[in-house]
């Protein structure tokens, strides 16, 4: 008997041992299956984002600036990818053993942000910088364009509270498709993008612009070269996908951001037909008035870039 009751008592432990199994798992697929569903495919193209609101207040007014003997000649623009918190950095970080170079911390993040409000930088929008390359304003010495690009929701959860701390001000470029259209719960091991209510949220300190609604993609060529879809697409397929993109943005065309900083002439014609303004490349430099004004450079800041590095963009 007391073998009898051992064995049923061992048989329903193994049996709740394996349940539990089963649920956990069960529970990890569910969580991270509602993640994927969640990205699966792109944003409608015939769904409108629900910018209104949003693009009713983007017509900024240019300020008007105080400057010494004629303002500055050039201005830094600096680009973003990802922010992530240093705690929360995981393997899903890190490329052949090294942490992706697109992730900045959110603690140096706030360390640069901090110093470009100590030291009495502006953030210009983009259409000051505009005005600006178009010799119709004149900016302070200290002056900075801040740009991100992708449209990540750390973007949203980590950096956007210390821009509007600081009262700063930035360009968002948006892969329209990658949105999506409800809320979720952040989790920074996975790659994420805004929603559209926390775009709405983030128009006070983000301008929306266009990086193309589903072309930001590469195509694999001979030898394993990757050629990015603006450059390996039709004419007309280009311009089909920043129709979208536009439609999107409420017609939002002042300014494009070139995927992975790769363009043609074609790029360039595309661009003018559908009325942008400036595009941006991904070429290191300072922004003048002499710079082409679809070929504008940004200086790429990665995970590596020191704040020895940080302050010699700016302080130029």
């Amino acid at each position: 008997m007391k073998q009898f009751f051992m064995k049923v008592t061992f048989a329903f432990g193994f049996l709740f041992l394996v349940s539990f199994i089963f649920l956990g798992f069960g529970f990890y697929i569910n969580k991270y299956d509602l993640l994927a569903k969640e990205y699966e495919g792109a944003y409608p193209e015939d769904k409108e984002l629900g910018l209104d609101a949003c693009m009713k207040g983007s017509e900024q007014d240019i300020r008007s600036f105080p400057v010494k003997e004629g303002g500055a000649k050039s201005i830094p623009v600096l680009t973003y990818h990802r922010i992530t918190e240093e705690g929360d950095l995981s393997k899903r970080h890190y490329i052949d053993d090294e942490i992706n170079p697109m992730i900045v911390t959110t603690e140096n993040f706030r360390k640069q942000m901090k110093y470009l409000k100590e030291n009495d930088y502006v953030t210009l929008t983009l259409d000051e910088l505009y005005a600006f390359l178009s010799r119709d304003l004149k900016i302070p010495e200290k002056s900075v364009v801040l740009t991100f690009d992708d449209g990540y929701k750390d973007n949203y959860v980590e950096a956007y509270p210390i821009l509007k701390e600081y009262g700063f001000q930035a360009a968002s470029f948006l892969i329209t498709g990658a949105i999506s259209n409800r809320i979720q719960t952040y989790t920074p091991e996975y790659v994420q993008y805004f929603s559209t209510k926390e775009l709405t949220k983030a128009c006070d300190v983000f301008q929306f612009e266009s990086h193309t609604y589903n072309l930001h993609k590469r195509d694999h060529e001979k030898n394993d070269v990757l050629k990015p879809y603006l450059l390996s697409k039709s004419q007309k397929e280009i311009k089909k996908d920043l129709k979208t993109s536009l439609f999107h943005l409420e017609g939002e065309n002042l300014a494009f951001a070139y995927p992975y900083g790769e363009y043609s002439p074609g790029s360039i014609d595309i661009l003018k037909e559908l009325g942008f303004k400036m595009a941006f490349t991904t070429e290191e430099a300072l922004a003048t008035p002499e710079s082409h004004i679809y070929e504008i450079p940004r200086f790429q800041i990665f995970h590596s870039v020191s704040m020895k590095q940080f302050k010699s963009y700016v302080d130029q």
